[in-house]
């Protein structure tokens, strides 16, 4: 399918609705399919096919010089495919909704992996399953069992591939992962400050309110004490972080969901961030801001504490060190008012994102080979290291060595690592090659390691993947359900920048309070009920009686 008329279709059924409304399985990869095995999967001499893959983040980028770079041109050459990268302007809602309303589908579609984006196409007749492109194109491709099993639909089949996705197969016994999340201060700051207690949410708000009247500016610009995610239509993920930080059950003791918006607790998370605002220490413009103008903030110096996670934020916290080496980010442990330890998710999960293939795609034995070549050892090679004698070396470990032409080229700061297009993240699988990357030899790469940043974490790390529920596809309520659960999200997402604006804290608990009355009104408690059955079955397909890990 071609983009401009998939864009035109879209936009059509867009302006139509304005003008309406004021098995394939294995626990183990076998060795074959880790080295690669891309023998025989090259096309035969044709053209080169044009496809569309549609990434559902509006700040998504392809890492390198589509077209020209050494990685577009190997899918080119090894798969007779040219990509047309599309990603929507806002937070892809719409786009979602009119591939849905119209089946008119990408070749290949990446969504978020807790959107039911991915059931809904399915259940339209809109994809392919992949146990089916696979038996038919590449039988020797056998992803992990019980991460293809965690995304089978009700039909049988499995419509995905997850990116950043942990097997049970593949982690080591007793092995403690790190944070996903990651709060970050500025370490130079804070040492002006001469690292004051911040042991707990108010005494933190106190030392940002120091920022804010004794640093007050850097590099002439203003100083923001603290600078939250980018507000979307559903709310914003630096609250679903606070609620970790401020340990927030997600289960009741005696096994059952616990609905955290409804926790006594939680009006702590709202109450923190509305001080923060009323005192001046969140700006006015996070409300607005989108991605691209966080990453300027932080590169240029403004920001001096993040409920972020840095490694949404790599780049630029490496140009503002290398404009400033001094002006580095630590990782801390950002605690309630009593002081309580969080309760932070590990990176162990089902992926990030999810990837689809279009059932009408003119290209499905090429997208197949392409996909089992990026899960390959091969593919996760290219698209980490890039290629062995130019980008990198073997250590006699077995782990890796950047060779000089990299890293001079790295150093230039000018985009010409581009050439290489390496860092493709739609199907990653970090967990395969996390330990053979060297150890950095340079202090800005040092200081920006995840491993490194967030190791004061790890004791506050636990493996919560219950708490997302597992999806029960043939459920009858779940069309319902998914509805229900939208309609949630979306009221809530509209009444959160109320609650943190309004001026005073009296003020927003009678908001917070009136919008909790309003989502009951809208069918909360079923949703809920709904919502403990999948977490049960998530918990059943793990074997476990509690998720919680304070429980256990």
């Amino acid at each position: 399918m071609r983009s401009k008329k998939w864009m035109l279709t879209m936009l059509l059924f867009l302006f139509a609705a304005m003008t309406v409304l004021p098995a394939c399985t294995g626990n183990d990869r076998n060795e074959e399919q880790q080295e690669g095995n891309t023998n025989g999967t090259n096309p035969p001499a044709q053209e080169v096919l044009d496809i569309d893959w549609y990434v559902n983040l509006s700040w998504w980028k392809y890492s390198g010089d589509y077209g020209k770079d050494k990685f577009s041109q190997l899918i080119r050459d090894k798969f007779g495919l040219n990509i047309n990268f599309i990603t929507p302007a806002g937070d892809g809602s719409e786009q979602m909704s009119a591939m849905i309303a119209t089946g008119q589908i990408p070749d290949i579609i990446t969504v978020e992996s807790w959107m039911d984006y991915k059931t809904s196409l399915a259940k339209g007749g809109y994809l392919i399953s992949l146990n089916e492109l696979i038996e038919k194109y590449a039988p020797d491709f056998k992803p992990y069992e019980d991460i293809f099993n965690w995304y089978k639909e009700s039909d049988g089949n499995t419509y995905v591939l997850p990116n950043f996705a942990y097997s049970s197969y593949a982690l080591k016994p007793g092995e403690q992962l790190e944070s996903n999340s990651a709060f970050t201060l500025r370490s130079d700051i804070y040492e002006q400050l001469g690292r004051p207690d911040i042991s707990t949410a108010d005494k933190f708000l106190d030392v940002l309110e120091r920022v804010k009247n004794e640093v007050k500016t850097y590099d002439g610009k203003p100083v923001i004490p603290l600078q939250l995610y980018e507000f979307t239509s559903n709310g914003n993920s630096s609250l679903d972080w606070l609620v970790e930080n401020f340990a927030i059950p997600y289960e009741k003791e005696d096994g059952t969901y616990n609905n955290r918006r409804y926790d006594a607790k939680y009006w702590d998370t709202l109450r923190f961030l509305n001080d923060a605002y009323n005192r001046g220490l969140i700006s006015k413009d996070n409300f607005t801001d989108k991605r691209d103008q966080i990453n300027e903030k932080i590169a240029s110096g403004r920001v001096f504490s993040s409920l972020t996670s840095p490694q949404d934020f790599t780049d630029s916290m490496r140009t503002l060190y290398n404009n400033d080496d001094a002006a580095q980010f630590e990782a801390f442990a950002l605690r309630n008012y009593a002081g309580e330890d969080p309760v932070l998710t590990d990176i162990r999960g089902f992926g990030w994102l999810v990837t689809m293939v279009g059932k009408e795609s003119k290209a499905h034995e090429r997208i197949i080979k392409l996909m089992q070549f990026l899960n390959s050892k091969e593919g996760q090679h290219i698209v980490h290291f890039g290629w062995e004698g130019e980008t990198y070396t073997y250590n006699a470990d077995g782990t890796i060595a950047w060779t000089e032409e990299y890293t001079e080229t790295l150093a230039k700061g000018d985009g010409s690592e581009k050439k290489w297009g390496m860092g493709f993240n739609l199907l990653m699988d970090w967990y395969s090659v996390r330990d053979l990357f060297p150890q950095p030899d340079k202090p800005v790469d040092s200081y920006l390691a995840e491993s490194n940043m967030k190791k004061p974490l790890i004791p506050y790390s636990y493996d919560t993947s219950a708490s997302g529920g597992k999806p029960i596809p043939d459920h009858p309520g779940r069309d319902k359900m998914l509805e229900t659960g939208n309609r949630l999200s979306l009221f809530w997402g509209r009444e959160l920048p109320r609650i943190i604006m309004a001026e005073s804290e009296e003020k927003a608990r009678s908001i917070y309070e009136d919008t909790l009355a309003k989502l009951d009104e809208m069918g909360r408690s079923e949703y809920d009920a709904y919502t403990n059955e999948l977490f049960q079955n998530a918990k059943e397909a793990l074997g476990i009686k509690h998720s919680w890990p304070l429980y256990k």
